[in-house]
């Protein structure tokens, strides 16, 4: 089995609603993001000839997961992040917000990056989210 990674940095916002904390007031994060690609064999022939996939394929999906997350406010498409939206909304200098359809934690997330990277059609075997240095979400399809 071969298996590479590849590493993106990214810092977000969230906003965790009914989350009874500290973390319940909008906050943010540097995120660390690693994905681990496998396949049992390399590729046989073409540009990717000898390599379980292509480094720039995997980069250019990552970075549309970037585009989407960074430097933005995520927060749940509930009656309550709608609220908060639209507060922020009013703002004169606004806020970029991406809505969800689930609470943007960072089990929520890794999961949902996963998928999005294999709708793509990535031989994705596992993502691993840092929210801090030393906390950390792997999902995988096992």
């Amino acid at each position: 089995m071969f298996k590479i990674k590849n590493k993106i940095e990214f810092d977000m916002a969230h906003y965790l609603s009914d989350y009874n904390g500290k973390c319940a007031n909008i906050h943010g994060h540097r995120y660390k993001l690693i994905t681990s690609i496998c396949k049992e064999e390399l590729c046989p022939d073409g540009h990717a000839r000898g390599m379980v996939e292509d480094f720039s394929v995997i980069k250019n999906a990552l970075k549309d997961i970037e585009t989407m997350f960074d430097h933005k406010l995520l927060i749940e498409d509930n009656a309550d992040g709608r609220r908060v939206a639209e507060s922020l909304k009013a703002l004169p200098n606004g806020f970029e917000i991406v809505m969800l359809p689930f609470r943007p934690t960072c089990e929520e997330m890794s999961r949902y990056i996963f998928n999005s990277l294999k709708a793509k059609g990535l031989p994705v075997s596992e993502v691993e989210l840092f929210e801090t240095p030393n906390n950390s979400c792997v999902y995988n399809d096992v």
